[in-house]
């Protein structure tokens, strides 16, 4: 039988998220699947043992760190009793460490070298189990996945909801941006200008979601709180709304979703099948009164139609935290568009930001200490 799902108090209170939200059914599936190998059935027996054998003297759980060693991750990296860290980002660092041959987990933190995983697996694979991404987009990892993860029983987590909260804080700021039009407001005060314009609201208006994973859920609570209908795109439309919103759309039904739209929110992933997916048949089935935000992935987004469409007043705006190249380079024609807010993808950089990644990295090494499921399982094959 599949393991219990974690008891209330396991959920995280920082990002209140509810039991049913912690995993996707089709994600749920394909650990249950997972977690039915022998293989590995018994590595997370032996975490365990190895977990409460340092508490009596044993070894520590070693734990193998990709990371550059100015991180700011590491800065707050937890002091946990009973596993030990090897920092490194290239494999002569790693190879100075004795421990590397009883590495259990491989946890990769961006902007590490993603090409460092591929050589670090072969010296540990026979006694890992579980690799980790401190963020919750793998798409950098796709090639490390595909050749030594696909076809492998070993769980791949990441930092699912460990900065939604503040993405969808990012998300409703730029709605009230052109919503009351705050560049307006600034100029008047500049030129001391008494301009009693007829200010907007957002109550009433409808926000189209891109994705329905943690980040658009989180965005859907405050827009409820503000009165918004909430319309959401997800690849499964059969899952349905969850409770979080009134309607959802296939991804087939795109264009519908986006001219009912007043603000569209793309949370997308990165994956073969959402690049760009915003592009010119997207922006121009928006109202011209429409906004478009994208705190997803960059490659989600045809750049080069979204500035056309911009420039050409097609749509009123667009606000961005993530893009095809970054940093975003000077050159680019997105910063000098129409009605464009770019942020240099620090939505989610967060004073607390480094303890939130390790809170989440902690909750599922402590699901497989208790030999529960992992809490942000990721589905490989889909990328998310």
């Amino acid at each position: 039988p599949p393991p219990p799902p974690p008891p209330p108090d396991f959920v995280s209170s920082l990002q209140d998220r509810e039991k049913q939200e912690i995993m996707l059914p089709r994600a749920a599936q394909a650990l249950r699947t997972t977690m039915s190998s022998p293989a590995v059935a018994t590595r997370i027996a032996k975490l365990s043992t190895d977990a409460k054998a340092k508490i009596s003297g044993g070894d520590d759980v070693v734990v193998a760190v990709v990371a550059p060693s100015d991180s700011v991750a590491l800065k707050t990296m937890p002091d946990i009793k009973g596993v030990t860290f090897l920092v490194g980002n290239d494999m002569k660092r790693f190879k100075e460490y004795n421990l590397l041959p009883k590495t259990q987990a491989v946890l990769f933190v961006p902007p590490g070298d993603p090409s460092v995983l591929s050589n670090l697996w072969t010296e540990v694979k026979g006694t890992a189990f579980w690799v980790h991404s401190f963020f919750a987009g793998v798409d950098g990892l796709a090639g490390f996945i595909k050749a030594h993860l696909m076809d492998s029983s070993v769980p791949l987590t990441n930092g699912r909801g460990a900065f939604s909260s503040s993405l969808a804080e990012y998300a409703m700021t730029t709605i009230l941006h052109y919503n009351k039009q705050v560049p307006r407001i600034q100029d008047n005060t500049k030129n001391k200008i008494w301009d009693k314009f007829v200010m907007d609201v957002v109550k009433g208006k409808t926000i189209g979601l891109l994705g329905l994973g943690d980040i658009n859920k989180h965005t859907a609570r405050l827009a409820r709180a503000f009165g918004m209908k909430i319309i959401a795109l997800r690849r499964s439309p059969k899952k349905g709304t969850e409770g979080v919103v009134d309607k959802v759309y296939g991804y087939e039904d795109r264009l519908k979703l986006l001219a009912e739209s007043d603000y569209v929110v793309s949370a997308l992933p990165g994956t073969p099948e959402t690049t760009n997916f915003c592009g010119e048949k997207e922006f121009s089935a928006m109202k011209k009164t429409a906004v478009f935000i994208n705190i997803g992935r960059g490659v989600t987004v045809d750049e080069k139609a979204l500035c056309t469409a911009l420039n050409s007043e097609e749509i009123r705006g667009a606000a961005l935290d993530v893009f095809w190249t970054e940093p975003l380079p000077k050159t680019s024609p997105l910063w000098d568009c129409k009605n464009v807010l770019i942020t240099a993808h620090n939505a989610d950089l967060t004073v607390d930001y480094a303890q939130l990644g390790w809170k989440v990295w902690e909750e599922n090494l402590r699901a497989f200490q208790e030999e529960r499921m992992p809490v942000t399982i990721v589905d490989k094959t889909a990328g998310y």
